[in-house]
Parts: C-alpha cells; structure tokens; sequence
C-alpha cells in the first residue's frame, strides 16, 4: 500500500503541475493513504480521526463532479496572492470573470476589484495551489473547477474529524463516530460543502474547533473555541449568530475563562479587520453595501419555506433534526440554550434576506454549520435512543433519509435554477426535491427512460428500507 500511496501522490503532483484534472488522482491518493493507516499498528481505530478525514476526501471526490458559482472568487483567490503578491482580483480577473463584476467583485480602495465574497476560504486554499503555481501550467476551466473541489473537500472532510474529536469528549467513540459520519455523509457537507471551494467548508471546520473547545475545560479549550467560532465569523459572517451566542455562554457561564476565549477569537478578528483596513482604508467588510442592498425585514414566507418546502425545507433535507429538536428539548441546559437562540437568530436573520432561495441550491445549504450543533445536541442520548425501540426507529430511518438525500446531491445533478423568481414560485413542487427529481425529465437521470427513472426511484426506496433496517441494529 506504501508503494500505492508514493505512485498516487506523484500522479496527483502531475496533475497539478500540469493542469491535468484532478480528481481520479485525489481519490486514489485518499484511498491508498487510507490503506497504508490500516495497516500502521492499530489501524484506522487508533486513528479515527484521521481516518474518517481521509474516507471522506475519498467520498467526496468519487463524486466527480463541481458544484459551484460562488466559489469563483475564492477560487481564483489563491493565484492572485502566489503569483501577483495580492489579495485583489484585479491580475486574475481575466477570462473567469469578465463581464460577471458587478456578481462576483466589489471597488475596493485604490482601484482594486476585490472579492464580493470573504476571502478566508480562498486564504485557506492556498496551500493546495502551491504546485500550480510553481509551475504555471495552462488553466482550463475544468482544472480550476477541479482546484476548487479539491480545496473544498479537503477542508470539509478536516472538519469532519475535527468533528469526531469534539465529540468524543461528549460521548462514547462509537456514538460520536456515527455523529460525525452523519454530518460527513448525511448532510450538506458531502452535497455543498465539498463540491466547491464555497464558504461552508471553512465555515463548518470553525464550527468543529469551536466545538472542540466547547467540549472540554481550561484556557486552552477556551481559546480554541473562540478562535473557531471566530475563524466561522470571518468565512461566512453569518455564524456571527452562533459565535455571539457561545461567546454569551462563556460570558455568564464560564466567566473565568472569558479572557481566553477572547483572545483566541481576537487572532482570525485582527486578520480580518487588516484585510478590510488594508484594501477598503475602512474597519468594514468591503461587500457590506453590496449584500445590505439584499435585506430587508422578517419574511414569514422564509421561515415556513426553509423548515417545509420540498424545494428548501430542513425537515425535508435533514431529517435527524426531527431527533435532534427532541433531544434539545428534553436538555434545555444553559449551554443548548445558548446554541438554540444562535440558531434562531441565524434562521431569522436569512429570512430577512431576500434572495433566500440561495439561487441554484441543494435545499437551504446556509443551515450547513448548523446541521452541526443539531447533532451535537444528540450526544448524551445514545442509550436512550437505543433503549427505546420508537426512537431507534426514527433515528434510523431519518438517518438513513439523509445519507440517502445528501448522495442524490453529491453525485447527481441539482434541482432547481439560478433564477429566484422561478425558485420561489416551485417551492412546493415535489420535483423540486432530489429524490422526486429523478422522475422528472431535466432530472439527474433525464437520459433515463420514464419506466427506468420510476424503477430507480423504487429501488431507492427499497435501500432506504433496507438502510433504516441495517442503521436501526447498529444501536
């Protein structure tokens, strides 16, 4: 396996330095990675962490497939700070971007095109575009898609044993191994996340750190849980509402470490705030104007479309919520409370937002980092569940859903488009959802004939029988 490891790793670097697509290489070197830990002594089980990381960069790229858009900038990103020294779009704008400014770009100071978009995803990258840049190769469209998967889903599946890590600390290894298995496989980690270099990613491995911290004690936990709920905030800035509300349980709870966790969230805060001074002169994020124009007030018709619709709804994408609600009523301790009102304040705040829709979108993907703290309210009822025969079976079952729903996304095509006004008026149509998607002609199968979708469609529902079955005797 150590030879198979050596000859992927070089096949990967060729590519890179080539310009070659990237994703069969990736798969290989994941998968042989991952044989050489099973035959380290102990195996993957002294290695969960690392092990699960690896599987599902393994996961994510058997895909073959990007899924992006708004990934553009931060894809880009990367070249611009090798090659030209810049956070600045300007040297890297051409071809990808010309003509698209006014949706990708906002005016920074001194001339300078900037990203409409926060650039720590694109900082987090950097590291896998090293080899390209070395060698300068031709960029295809298709290689740079491929760079983005590649980033994306290296950075998600890192937030997937950051995740295993946490939750080990709350609960027995093999509950928190299903735990996290789910956010990595049954989520939108695997069906957004990873497709593309978006903000989800970087977001979630924050959320996972954050959470780390959360689950131990002492200044060094504090620290770390503040510098990953911070690092969320300076992905994706509506975290701030999840950031806020654990920042409010150290401030009345966990007093004494309140200085820690502080100057832990200062670190990505100051990295942020000399980004904002140093391309717009202001202490602002250069897109406020461009995304303040998008918000208004409280959109009823928001709420009731991101919890229900066939097109966007939680409870149709993720069914584990179902358990997780339950579980965070029956805790009700101040640290789920806490994390409830972040959540709140998070799914109200977007329903301000009026392209709520999220364009072209796998279900409601802003619920991403928060599909992480439903599962974390799971931690403590693992006999419980198991010990009931009612809620073993609708775990299993919602479980089982989810892994089901998230795979259509990973590896088919999406429902929907890019048109908003078009979205909103189908949100009710049950084609709009992957799994009645498959019956449709513009469907994931639409070169299936009808009676063969139909069949597809009957045999996922058979494996999701047989899945819940299999899922439900695990516990």
């Amino acid at each position: 396996m150590r030879f198979a490891l050596a000859v992927s790793a070089v096949w990967l670097l060729v590519c890179l330095a080539t310009g070659a697509r990237l994703p069969a290489a990736a798969l290989a070197t994941a998968l042989s990675a991952l044989g050489v830990l099973r035959s380290l002594e102990g195996g993957w089980a002294k290695r969960p962490a690392l092990s699960l990381a690896l599987a599902h960069v393994a996961l994510y790229m058997s895909t073959f497939r990007w899924h992006g858009g708004d990934d553009i900038p931060n894809s880009l990103l990367p070249f611009a700070l090798l090659n030209h020294g810049t956070l600045a779009l300007d040297a890297v704008m051409d071809p990808w971007l010309t003509g698209r400014e006014l949706d990708f770009t906002v005016p920074g100071s001194q001339g300078r095109t900037l990203s409409v978009y926060p650039v720590l995803p694109g900082l987090m990258a950097v590291p896998f575009y090293l080899v390209t840049a070395l060698f300068d190769p031709p960029v295809s469209q298709g290689f740079l898609h491929d760079l983005s998967k590649l980033s994306g889903a290296s950075i998600t599946a890192a937030a997937v044993g950051v995740f295993y890590l946490a939750l080990k600390d709350r609960c027995s290894p093999r509950w928190a191994l299903w735990l996290a298995v789910l956010f990595g496989s049954g989520s939108w980690a695997l069906s957004v996340s990873s497709q593309a270099l978006w903000q989800h990613g970087p977001s979630q491995l924050g959320v996972a750190l954050g959470l780390w911290g959360l689950a131990g004690a002492g200044p060094i936990r504090a620290a770390t849980a503040g510098f990953g709920f911070a690092l969320s905030v300076a992905a994706r800035p509506d975290s701030v509402f999840l950031a806020a509300a654990v920042a409010g349980l150290w401030l009345f709870h966990r007093t004494r470490e309140l200085p820690a966790f502080l100057c832990g969230a200062a670190v990505p805060a100051a990295g942020l705030s000399a980004y904002w001074h140093a391309y717009t002169g202001r202490f602002a994020p250069p897109e406020l104007k461009w995304q303040a124009r998008n918000l208004g007030g409280p959109q009823a018709s928001a709420l009731v479309g991101m919890l229900l619709t066939p097109a966007r709804g939680l409870l149709l994408y993720f069914p584990p919520f179902l358990v997780s609600a339950w579980a965070a009523v029956r805790r009700r301790d101040a640290e789920t409370l806490w994390l409830a009102a972040g959540c709140a304040g998070k799914v109200l705040f977007l329903s301000c937002y009026s392209n709520w829709v999220g364009g072209l979108s796998f279900g409601t993907r802003y619920f991403a980092s928060m599909t992480m703290i439903f599962l974390w309210w799971l931690t403590p009822y693992e006999k419980e569940i198991a010990a009931s025969a009612r809620l073993r079976r609708a775990w299993a079952c919602a479980a089982a859903a989810a892994f089901i729903i998230h795979a259509l996304g990973g590896y088919l095509r999406w429902p929907g488009t890019y048109e908003t006004a078009r979205t909103l008026s189908r949100l009710w149509a049950l084609s709009e959802h992957p799994v009645f998607h498959l019956l449709d002609a513009r469907g994931g199968l639409a070169d299936w004939p009808f009676a063969l979708r139909g069949l597809a469609l009957a045999a996922l529902a058979a494996g999701w029988v047989a899945l819940s079955r299999r899922l439900e005797k695990t516990l």
